[in-house]
């Protein structure tokens, strides 16, 4: 095997690998009943999971906006009415797209596997013991960058999580009792919950910045 087929072979797997792991760990449990969902049949790139965790990120900022209004509008019923309305559908758009997300990482997950195995078989195979080296201090180098997405992802994760329940609890509550006192009653949670949100996004961020750190260190054509 020659260096630029070792390059082009590397690159390959290197994106093969990091985009499914990346995407499985990203921000939203594993569901069993997700998992029995379809998925995409083409891995995920690193590129476009940045998309939608970005995506993600606004999706959040709109519904927390929304509830704002919502808080903004309790004394007067109609636009009340209107203000809890228009929350309740940036919150089912924000659940849809945590869903995207969670069935692409089921499916990616159980790719994650056999794309390890399949780079590790190439590397095996190379005969010059020189090459083989190098090659394995890329697979290493570009694991480790892969490693922090995962990590930064299960911290964006643990906040993210509980902070869409929190939404969706506040979707039922209204969803009972659409008053200006019941509005007011949840003044505080909501400005709390205005807060959280910075820091969920602030954490997602985190991700997609070492999202860019990770393309930057892989192989340029």
């Amino acid at each position: 095997m020659n260096i630029k087929k070792l390059k082009r072979n590397t690159k390959s797997k290197l994106i093969g690998i990091i985009a499914p792991l990346a995407a499985a760990l990203a921000l939203v449990p594993t569901n069993p009943v997700a998992a029995e969902a379809p998925g995409p049949t083409a891995v995920v790139s690193l590129a476009e999971l940045k998309g939608q965790l970005t995506a993600l990120q606004g999706g959040i900022s709109a519904a927390v906006g929304a509830l704002n209004q919502v808080k903004e509008s309790a004394a007067d019923p109609a636009a009340l009415k209107k203000a809890a309305a228009a929350f309740n559908d940036r919150f089912q758009a924000l659940e849809g797209q945590v869903e995207t997300v969670r069935n692409e990482a089921v499916v990616v997950k159980a790719r994650a596997k056999e794309h390890y195995e399949s780079w590790q078989k190439d590397l095996a195979a190379v005969q010059n013991t020189g090459i083989r080296e190098k090659a394995q201090d890329r697979f290493t180098d570009s694991k480790e960058q892969f490693e922090k997405i995962i990590k930064k992802a299960q911290r964006a994760k643990e906040e993210a999580v509980p902070f869409v329940s929190d939404l969706k609890d506040i979707t039922i509550f209204l969803s009972a009792d659409l008053t200006e006192e019941s509005v007011k009653s949840l003044s505080n949670t909501i400005w709390k919950l205005g807060n959280r949100s910075k820091s969920v996004n602030d954490s997602i961020g985190d991700v997609t910045e070492q999202i860019d750190r990770t393309l930057k260190s892989l192989p340029q054509k």
